[in-house]
């Protein structure tokens, strides 16, 4: 009986809040918003076209997945037939084309990366009973469609739970690394230490005002969607300048890029592509239990984790929460498991400052092992184009 007054408590109070916060942006939409603004929206708009990343089409490939829905991807990196095949899970909110930060990176490393929207996401068709696991279900049909015989699956940020489910649930004749950079673990490790709207969000938000989170993100300028482009790139400028100085200094030196702004502009667009409900579902999926336990993975697959110790969004215990899981049944320690900690960097620089380093270590954990005649060990080495 308690449990569901306190539900029907936070039910009402979300449906207040997200009445209250809607009708609150209505007037001041209606107070602040020129003539001139609702017209720009119907100009042609080139905000994007400069922009130094590739950026993905709106009609992304898809694949038709065996229950009839589709999948949604892109592929960046290298087109070599010899290129080693990384599948990227992107973070939260987050699509696809945030892959394309790794484009470079993964052509000089010989990498083929092939990022796919999880479902509600850019095209994917939404699956309102998924769950970790069958999302990696998905990743292995895409790799059987792609003829991906062997590859290694890399989890950012949001990421991190869905690359987990990879490493439990996919084939051990295919995977052959996982990497997680910056990536959230099991929701049971805990949101402490994130800065404190990050942390109210995931163990609070996420479970009980859904409704409200997703007005509170819709109202964020990248969110925007009812805006044109270069309105939305101009409120995020704004943002950005109201907020740096309040951002670590290799935050600010990342965020305050315009091409980087770009990408998160078309980024979001996929993310709202059909509707808010989808990837508030994803949130609350990787804010619950992921229905399998991390020390129950393969214990011959390679897991290389890379985290800062300066990172307020992914606390630094969520991976040595990882990698004390997966060595767990392993006596503690296994070569295997890998963590790397850069002692002074954040949630964007330790992705965007060591791309090469983590594209590299995946591309050679895939290398084969082989031996000579005379049975001393060699391994191929990637080719840098």
């Amino acid at each position: 009986m308690m449990t569901f007054v306190v539900s029907l408590i936070f039910t009402i109070l979300d449906t207040v809040l997200t009445l209250v916060a809607t009708l609150a942006t209505q007037v001041i939409d209606f107070a602040t918003r020129s003539v001139t603004a609702r017209a720009a929206r119907f100009d042609e708009d080139t905000t994007l076209s400069s922009c130094a990343h590739r950026l993905d089409s709106a009609e992304p490939l898809t694949l038709t997945l065996a229950d009839a829905r589709a999948l949604s991807y892109a592929q960046f990196g290298s087109t070599n037939p010899t290129a080693k095949t990384v599948f990227f899970l992107h973070g939260w909110p987050g699509s696809r084309i945030e892959a394309t930060y790794l484009h470079e990176a993964a052509k000089a490393n010989n990498v083929r990366i092939i990022a796919a929207d999880r479902p509600g996401i850019g095209k994917s068709t939404a699956d309102p009973n998924r769950t970790l696991l069958s999302h990696a279900d998905d990743i292995q049909q895409l790799a059987q469609h792609l003829h991906a015989d062997e590859y290694g699956v890399l989890g950012v940020s949001g990421g991190g739970p869905y690359a987990l489910a990879c490493a439990r649930a996919l084939p051990a004749d295919k995977l052959k690394v996982v990497a997680i950079v910056c990536g959230l673990g099991p929701a049971d490790i805990g949101y402490w230490g994130m800065y404190i709207m990050n942390y109210l969000g995931w163990t609070y938000a996420a479970r009980y005002t859904p409704r409200f989170l997703g007005w509170w993100f819709n109202r964020e300028p990248t969110g925007r969607l009812d805006r044109s482009r270069k309105e939305r790139m101009d409120m995020l400028i704004k943002s950005f300048e109201s907020s740096q100085a309040s951002l670590p200094p290799k935050d600010a030196r990342i965020f305050g890029d315009a091409d980087v702004m770009k990408v998160q502009i078309r980024t979001e667009e996929e993310v709202h592509a059909q509707g808010t409900q989808f990837w508030l579902q994803d949130m609350k999926l990787i804010a619950s239990d992921p229905g399998f336990d991390v020390a129950d993975i393969r214990n011959d697959l390679t897991v290389q984790l890379l985290y800062g110790r300066a990172d307020r969004n992914v606390p630094l215990k969520h991976g040595e929460e990882i990698a004390r899981r997966l060595t767990r049944r392993r006596g503690g320690t296994d070569h295997r498991v890998t963590i790397k900690v850069k002692e002074h960097e954040t949630h964007a620089s330790i992705f965007f400052d060591y791309r090469d380093e983590f594209l590299r270590d995946m591309a050679c954990a895939m290398y084969v092992r082989r031996y000579n005649s005379d049975r001393t060990l060699y391994v191929d080495l990637p080719l840098r184009l």
